[in-house]
């Protein structure tokens, strides 16, 4: 993606409580690094750890049968290519960074963390599946990843049932809230239960009575899209269309007029990066963001590089999980030094924090063993002292305080038993001009 490219966003914070989920897809080391050379390298650097920790005869079972070799290694699976590949270099770059971060506060039991970097691909392929076979063999503990709640459904029992942790930075389908994952699946990324809220009151904000929604029919297009649905309808709203897609269309044309024919307000998209095509035929037929109000989420927030007029989206506004960039700008520039993020730092923060927490979770541990880094990950994100960097953290564990609270750079997490956020903030990004948007106007709503 080139920054040029990126249109100006005019966003405002929007925090809340998440009692929903409380009760209760999708979504490199260097500039000059290609993600292949990263995988090859750092595949490298895990065989040797594992060499210098110990065989696999020798490694350590753990309480529940999990194995533990003294090393903590982290594998990811984020999107390098696929319909989500705009969000992985602020993923990639932040895996990269938390790792370092880590090491250089002296590792965790008493060693550094391995990092292997991994594709996630999209449900297109079967890149995510051969890359847990390959993260699985290289003994990784964490598997972060996938940014897709679609690609996550794919492997996540595999992961789990090799007795593995699996942390998403931006799964958001609320199908993970209950999901049967041996306790070892955890998300920094909100439900869309409540994206589908803050989504539901912007519109009904900006006026509209009516709305038609069209939304990819798999795991994180159908759940954000019946959030949205359900929070509208019970505000007096009325949808006039609610039309799923597959997830290989590529002519969108009998959707679209089925939009046009309805005449709502407002149309919601809810889609990845085929929404430049449905943008695009909307704009042909006079539904476009210029002649209709358009809202779109952040799957498919970033589709101008794909379309040859961005121009058209402009007015269009925005849902994402995202917390004030002008409040870590200090971590946004950190990215930038990795790589061209092409103006989206979407689940950077999310990506670094869930490798942060797993370290910590691992230090009061005192293991590896990911039943047992499993079962401290929920207490080190809330209820106990404070402390915001990995270091600051270390030391009040390593001093005694085994009760901390991570306070992470994409905001104070308080996990419920879920293994998710109980609390989160949301991102209201509207195209319009050049250049990026400092200024954010910060609102607090309760669920």
């Amino acid at each position: 993606m080139q920054r040029s490219r990126v249109k100006r966003f005019g966003a405002l914070l929007v925090g809340v409580a998440l009692v929903a989920a409380a009760c209760g897809d999708d979504d490199d080391g260097g500039s000059d690094t290609t993600t292949a050379d990263t995988t090859e390298d750092t595949s490298s650097d895990t065989t040797e750890a594992v060499a210098d920790g110990g065989d696999s005869d020798e490694a350590a079972a753990g309480a529940d049968g999990c194995t533990s070799n003294g090393i903590l290694t982290v594998g990811t699976i984020l999107p390098v290519t696929g319909d989500l590949a705009f969000l992985g270099p602020p993923e990639v770059a932040g895996a990269e960074l938390a790792v370092a971060d880590i090491n250089e506060a002296g590792g965790v039991l008493d060693g550094d963390v391995v990092l292997v970097q991994g594709d996630s691909g999209d449900t297109t392929t079967d890149t995510a599946n051969l890359e847990v076979d390959r993260l699985l063999a290289a003994g990784a503990d964490v598997i972060v990843g996938a940014a897709s709640s679609a690609v996550s459904k794919t492997v996540i029992d595999k992961i789990t049932g090799s007795c593995v942790i699996q942390f998403s930075p931006a799964n958001t389908s609320p199908d993970f809230t209950t999901y049967d994952d041996n306790g070892l699946y955890f998300r920094t990324a909100p439900s869309d239960l409540l994206q589908g809220k803050v989504l539901s009151d912007l519109v009904i904000e900006d006026g509209a009575e009516t709305v038609s929604v069209l939304y990819r029919q798999e795991s994180y297009g159908i759940g954000l899209a019946e959030a949205f649905q359900e929070n509208f309808t019970a505000s007096g709203g009325t949808v006039d269309e609610f039309l799923a897609y597959a997830v290989d269309t590529e002519s969108f044309d009998a959707e679209v007029d089925a939009i046009v024919e309805a005449g709502s307000d407002a149309v919601v998209v809810i889609g990845f990066a085929e929404s430049a095509n449905i943008l695009t035929t909307m704009n042909e037929r006079g539904v476009g963001p210029a002649d209709v109000a358009v809202y779109g989420v952040d799957g498919n927030l970033g589709i101008e590089t794909e379309m040859s007029d961005p121009s058209i989206l402009e007015g269009m506004k925005f849902t994402t999980p995202s917390v004030d960039l002008t409040s870590i700008s200090d971590f946004t520039d950190r990215l930038d030094a990795e790589g061209d993020m092409g103006g989206v730092y979407a689940y950077g923060a999310e990506t670094y924090d869930a490798i942060i927490i797993s370290a910590l979770a691992a230090l009061v541990a005192g293991s590896d063993d990911p039943s047992l880094i499993g079962a401290e990950i929920n207490g080190v994100t809330g209820g106990g002292e404070k402390c915001a960097s990995f270091a600051d953290c270390k030391a009040l564990i390593e001093g005694g305080t085994t009760d901390i609270d991570y306070d992470g750079i994409g905001g104070p997490y308080e996990f419920v038993d879920a293994g998710e956020p109980a609390a989160a903030s949301f991102r209201i990004a509207t195209y319009g001009g050049d250049g990026p948007q400092e200024d954010l106007d910060v609102y607090v709503f309760a669920s």
